[in-house]
This record gives structure tokens, sequence and C-alpha cells, in this order.
């Protein structure tokens, strides 16, 4: 039992605790951005989605089973997403304040946002379960 409770305890605090933050920050990001949709804010929402990304490989080990479905979704959209916003950034050379919108080039790559609110409903749930320093 204790082994369980150490497992759900990094669980939480090594992985669902840091995505949900990120996830936010990446939300706040995505905001401004609808608001302004200039090459500054889109570099904000990268920054914040590749941490998510980082976040994701370099705690797959202790990802549970029943989430780890919605990390590959998530992460196959970043990888789309970062290479399109990569091409697009050497073509266009934008400035800070330039404008900066792409559209997908296929119809899979919308941002799979059940998958991040899976995550994040799992982070609310262990919440109440694991006592929290």
């Amino acid at each position: 039992m204790k082994k369980n409770k150490q497992a759900e305890s990094r669980l939480f605090e090594e992985f669902l605790l840091p995505a949900g933050f990120l996830f936010r920050l990446s939300g706040r990001a995505y905001e401004k951005y609808m608001a302004n949709k200039i090459f500054l804010h889109a570099l904000n929402i990268r920054k914040a989605n590749e941490m998510i990304y980082k976040l994701m490989l370099d705690k797959i080990s202790i990802i549970p089973v029943n989430l780890q479905q919605d990390c590959i979704e998530l992460l196959n959209h970043f990888d789309c997403w970062f290479t399109q916003f990569s091409f697009e950034q050497q073509k266009r050379q934008p400035l800070i304040s330039d404008e900066f919108v792409f559209n997908r080039l296929d119809g899979q790559m919308a941002y799979p946002r059940a998958s991040e609110e899976r995550i994040l409903e799992a982070c609310k749930k262990l919440k109440k379960t694991v006592k929290h320093k």
C-alpha cells in the first residue's frame, strides 16, 4: 500500500502538478495570441508547449497507462505544430510585432483539448488523495 501511495505522490509531484501549471501557462499565452495575433505571442505559446513536450518525454516512465494515449495525442500535435511553426518562421522571418497566423496543413492537427482535460482531471482527482506539501 505504501508503495502505491509513493507512486501516486511521485506522479502528482513530478508530472501532473507541473503539467497543470504548464497547460495554464500555454492557455494564457494562447489567450493573448487570440487577442493580438503577433509573432511575440506565438513564440510564447511555442515556449510553453515545448516545456509541456519536454515534461512528457522526461516523465514518460511514470505516466499511467490511462493517460498515455492522451500524451501521445498531445506529443503528436506538438510535433506537427512545431514543424509547421519553424517552417513558417524561417520562410517569413517575422519581426516580433508582425502578424503570425498559419493554417493547419491537414485536418488531423487540431489541438487535442480533450486529452489536456483528462490530464488536468487526473491532477484534480489525485490532488484529493495525495498529501501535498
